[in-house]
């Protein structure tokens, strides 16, 4: 098939020359080759007018210009700061030209002879991929410095050794805890610089054992005592059969309450005086079987209520019933010999969800040695949370980083690989099809020859735009085309599992303004998550829809599990992250896509935490835990929302909405 009937290169080509007759002569030669979009300038003030007007992928730049050379302008390409690949040709064929080019930043160079004209093509190809990978890694370095400058500006202590027993990270906080620099502290064996400084001594976990969180203590550089809450954590390369890489200790100073603590104990009149002055801590007495006898002011308002409607309640109101039993199970450890002893759990609170609490509780013993209360010192540890996950994918990115750019290199290669004998197919089919009669024998076959060849080139195109990295720049697109390309991702995935696809799309729904590979990510991971909610062979249907609404309705709050919930069909988590986003939404028209399918149901207590990075997919038999977590950081960015709906008896429903711009 012909550059005329619709399969068209998608880059946009300018070629740079002052013989007109030549640039029309190429610029044709390269349209049959399957670049539609090809420019001509015919002097350097043209190509500087072009530039500022339109974007193109790749510059072919003649050497001889009547205003000047093309060696000025590689020059000025910089100064006028446009990034953009050059193919540098030229009539004569000297060397000192030719390395000079290069130089001054020229991707290729080639001589105006032999079979220059059919070579262009694929060097324009060849040079645009490497283009994009130089681009894709420049990309993966920018991630791996933002995700070095999250582990720097981490409050808390962070230490890290391999599996040598060599400290390889200490972050400023570190050096500001302890009183020794990086410098001070890399490179040197943990078991001599790190380990034996505590009290108790850190001793690291075996391979099978969950990571530990204790209480301990130091002496820093200056003789000081400090206290803190150490959480020291295994570290393993998910991409290596979750292979044992090293340990990371995290470390929260926590010397200001453990000082606190040893006061309380000393007299019941100062411990009321100062719980209640102390306002950076939550902290609570209660009995054995839960019932609240004391309440500071941050404990009420953090929960709420006043200290009148908390005094006679059960603490367990609070936690949900997956975390009731470890609840129990924690404060029956204790004795006389374990008086103390910290945990993290989940709480509901009505007017803020489902928040991490940190928090340490002793047992009060009476003269016999047997329990009569508990106080409790307690704070929110969910940005905490949050950033831990944050930090473990930052370490698994930075492990994952070289591995990205061989696989980039790789998939350019084979790319090319398959592109070069499609091409000889297409052609050679082509020219069959001109010499066979219109009734002649064979020509069905030649026919079907050159219709396979381009639907595989364009499978293998799809799948290289799919992973070329997005451009930073927004542009108008339409949802259903977004929608489209990745249905011609994923839809025989879906339908090789047994799952019948279900699309309706709306008609004449305004363009939107973003990313749309972005977008194709989010429908298909949405998708690909639905199919694995779909796995148990029986007949499932996937719905995806778009529409235009001109309303927006508030945000729903989440209703979750435990005592005196609603009904469970109503669980609903929403992602309320953007206020902008949802202000401008409840402005405007917006486009609304639907992702609904009637496999398994999500339960109501695992939707409060569905979208967060630490979130275990496996539990809910839905992708790995951070599909949904990127899903919703790139609707953000749009100025959306994705919410997600599930319950017994009724499709889960991933519903995104998107503001369409004015």
């Amino acid at each position: 098939m012909s550059a005329a009937d619709g399969k068209e290169h998608p880059y946009r080509v300018l070629i740079v020359d002052d013989d007109v007759e030549q640039a029309e002569m190429l610029r044709e030669f390269l349209r049959l080759s399957g670049f539609n979009e090809v420019a001509h300038a015919p002097n350097i003030y043209n190509l500087w007018r072009l530039l500022d007007e339109e974007h193109f992928d790749i510059i072919v730049l003649d050497y001889k210009l009547p205003d000047g050379t093309g060696l000025d302008a590689l020059d000025q390409l910089k100064q006028r700061g446009f990034e953009v690949p050059v193919v540098m040709v030229t009539g004569q064929g000297n060397e000192r030209i030719a390395v000079e080019a290069m130089q001054r930043g020229a991707a290729e160079y080639l001589i105006k002879s032999g079979d220059y004209l059919v070579t262009l093509p694929a060097t324009i190809r060849k040079t645009l991929r490497a283009f994009q990978l130089q681009q894709s890694v420049k990309r993966s370095l920018d991630q791996i410095r933002y995700q070095a400058m999250l582990l720097n500006n981490v409050r808390d202590a962070i230490v890290v050794w391999d599996m040598s027993g060599r400290i390889t990270y200490w972050n400023p906080a570190a050096a500001h805890l302890f009183g020794w620099s990086a410098d001070e502290r890399l490179g040197r064996p943990v078991a001599q610089y790190y380990l034996p400084a505590f009290t108790p001594s850190i001793v690291p976990p075996k391979e099978d054992m969950p990571s530990q969180h204790i209480v301990r203590k130091f002496t820093n550089r200056e003789g000081k005592t400090v206290w803190v809450s150490s959480r020291l954590s295994a570290l393993r390369d998910t991409q290596a059969g979750n292979r044992l890489i090293g340990y990371m200790d995290v470390l929260h100073d926590i010397t200001r309450r453990v000082e606190a603590e040893q006061a309380l104990r000393e007299s019941e009149a100062r411990y009321r005086a100062i719980v209640e002055d102390y306002q950076t801590e939550m902290i609570c007495r209660f009995k054995p079987n839960g019932t609240l006898t004391y309440v500071n002011e941050m404990f009420c308002e953090y929960f709420g209520k006043t200290r009148q409607e908390l005094i006679g309640m059960n603490y367990l109101f609070f936690v949900p019933e997956t975390e009731r039993q470890r609840m129990i199970q924690h404060l029956v450890s204790f004795n006389p010999a374990k008086p103390v002893s910290t945990m993290e759990h989940l709480v509901n609170i009505p007017s803020k969800g489902m928040r991490w609490l940190q928090r340490t509780d002793r047992a009060i013993l009476d003269e016999q040695g047997h329990i009569f209360e508990f106080q409790s010192m307690e704070r929110d540890i969910t940005d905490h949370k949050n950033m831990e996950a944050q930090i473990r994918a930052a370490q698994t990115q930075l492990v994952q980083a070289a591995r990205l750019t061989t696989i980039g290199e790789m998939a350019s290669g084979v790319a090319h690989q398959i592109y070069n004998p499609l091409t000889t197919i297409i052609a050679d089919a082509q020219i069959l099809l001109r010499s066979l009669p219109p009734d002649g024998s064979g020509r069905d076959s030649a026919e079907a020859i050159e219709q396979a060849g381009w639907r595989l080139q364009q499978v293998v195109q799809r799948l290289m735009e799919f992973s070329r990295p997005s451009t930073d720049s927004l542009t108008s697109f339409s949802v259903n085309d977004t929608i489209h390309r990745a249905l011609g991702m994923v839809s025989t995935h879906i339908e090789t599992s047994g799952c019948r696809l279900d699309v309706q799309l709306g008609e004449a729904l305004p363009p939107l303004l973003g990313h749309p590979r972005q977008l194709e990510n989010v429908w298909v991971n949405l998708l690909l998550l639905a199919r694995d909610a779909c796995t148990d062979g029986i007949g499932h249907t996937i719905c995806i829809q778009s529409r235009l609404e001109s309303s927006m309705s508030g945000p729903r709050e989440a209703i979750f599990s435990g005592i005196g919930r609603s009904d469970p069909a109503q669980a609903i988590a929403a992602d309320k992250s953007s206020p902008a986003g949802a202000n401008r939404l409840a402005q405007n028209s917006y486009v609304v896509v639907e992702v609904r399918d009637d496999g398994k149901t999500i339960p109501a207590e695992q939707l409060a935490i569905i979208f967060e990075p630490n979130f275990i997919g496996a539990t809910i038999g839905r992708g790995t835990g951070l599909e949904l977590s990127i899903c919703r950081e790139i609707v953000r960015q749009h100025g959306g929302q994705i919410v997600a709906e599930s319950a017994p008896d009724r499709d889960t429903i991933f519903r995104v909405t998107l503001p369409v711009e004015v």
